[in-house]
């Protein structure tokens, strides 16, 4: 028996291919081939090409394909989406349909994975012109400084920016800027931010990754001042035409806040605006001018809030005369005694006064404040004195003579005045004698 084993060739053979075999079955069903798959990136290779040509290129779909591939079971696990390289070559472009074909090498595992393919097998390429733009960069401010406080001037760095991009992407930008917050500042701002991207209607426009920029940030320096608020001070000049009087200034500004360092403010309490605009020579009517309020600020501050410029009307208005009544009996007297009787031919006086119509229309014989002078007149008939005091822009033109009659006490009135007649009567008999005299020589 054993020599007949060991001398059977045949049947040792079948023997071990039976064993084979039946071994190979075992490991089959127990570590079995599966199929496996991994999203793998796009490459792209020569893209250079398409640039140097002025143009751009987007993939159409997915930047990803998928890669399948046949993997024992137990080695599944290590199978990783970087042991493949998919990558398109721009070289390979087709540009009736822009179709490009996709390449897959294995870059590691290449023992564990068998029957690698990759879908989709072809992708499709749009090509585009490209552009390069400038924009001049806007600043845009968020919040508020600190109360007291004003935005000085704003230094960006850059001020623009070229922007590269598809025509049809720079196409939708309109402008572009920077966003910066200012709340509750009290001292200068500074620091770098990205830029954001405005459309047509100033709204924030999101940009894809193929919308390129030379700078990744934008360092900015907000200035901050202080304010103060100056009153304005205009200075007028000339004289209006004789009838006529200038009768004050109107603005629609009466001051105007400034911002500067506080060494600056603190020496500045007014802003004097001497304009030649300013001038009323021979003027007969109101004249209204616009002031360049800029000029006349110290060069070491600036105006904030936006207003520059001041409106200002200098009034003239023509001169007019009013005439009061005035009893003398009742005006005030100085200067009066006690030892006489004063009496007043006639008993009342007109007196004309010259301004202008609101001031007289406000006006009452009381606002003549006159007094009559009485001061060391004795017995007699003498013309009267009224002073007057009236308000600045008020004149007396012209007031009505009086005689002020002069009597002791208790004397009769009527006899001073007949004596007054006799003395009237020997005037006329001595100038008509020294008319006959003339006329016998």
């Amino acid at each position: 028996m054993k020599k007949r084993l060991l001398n059977n060739f045949s049947l040792k053979l079948i023997s071990f291919l039976l064993a084979f075999f039946l071994w190979l079955l075992v490991v089959n069903m127990s570590n079995p081939l599966i199929e496996g798959s991994k999203e793998v990136e796009l490459e792209i290779v020569n893209a250079d090409i398409l640039e140097e040509a002025g143009q751009t290129y987007e993939i159409v779909g997915k930047s990803t394909v998928t890669v399948r591939y046949s993997v024992a079971t137990l080695d599944a696990y290590k199978i990783q989406a970087s042991d493949f390289r998919a990558y398109i070559d721009l070289a390979d472009l087709y540009d009736v349909t822009g179709a490009v074909p996709v390449n897959l090498e294995m870059v590691a595992n290449q023992g564990l994975i068998s029957s690698p393919r990759v879908k989709p097998e072809v992708v499709h390429v749009e090509t585009e012109d490209l552009q390069r733009k400038r924009f001049d960069l806007r600043v845009s401010t968020t919040g508020e400084p600190e109360e007291g406080y004003e935005l000085g001037t704003v230094t960006l760095d850059p001020e623009y920016l070229y922007i590269n991009g598809p025509v049809s992407q720079v196409g939708q930008i309109s402008s572009v800027g920077v966003e910066i917050s200012v709340a509750g500042a009290n001292a200068n701002v500074n620091g770098s931010v990205q830029p954001v991207f405005y459309d047509a209607n100033g709204n924030r426009l999101s940009v894809s990754d193929r919308i390129t920029y030379d700078v990744p940030e934008i360092g900015y320096e907000v200035e901050v001042l202080k304010v103060k608020s100056l009153p304005l001070d205009f200075q007028v000049t000339g004289t209006v035409a004789e009838g006529y009087r200038y009768a004050g200034l109107n603005s629609d500004v009466q001051s105007v806040p400034v911002a500067g360092l506080k060494s600056n403010l603190s020496s500045l309490s007014t802003i004097t605006v001497d304009d030649p605009q300013l001038n009323v020579q021979g003027a007969t009517q109101s004249k209204t001018v616009t002031i360049d309020l800029t000029q006349y600020i110290p060069d070491n501050v600036t105006i904030v809030g936006g207003r520059t410029e001041a409106v200002v009307t200098m009034d003239v208005e023509k001169l007019d005369t009013r005439v009061f009544t005035l009893h003398l009996e009742d005006v005030e007297q100085t200067g009066a005694s006690q030892d006489y009787d004063y009496h007043f031919s006639p008993e009342t006086v007109e007196v004309t006064v010259q301004g202008l119509k609101d001031d007289l229309d406000a006006m009452s014989e009381e606002d003549l404040n006159a007094v009559l002078d009485l001061h060391g007149q004795t017995s007699g008939t003498r013309a009267g004195t009224l002073d007057f005091q009236v308000d600045e822009g008020l004149e007396i033109l012209d007031s009505t003579p009086f005689q002020v009659t002069v009597s002791a006490k208790g004397h009769d009135v009527i006899s001073t005045d007949a004596e007054t007649e006799d003395d009237h009567g020997t005037q006329e008999r001595e100038t008509r004698d020294a008319s006959e005299n003339t006329e016998n020589e």
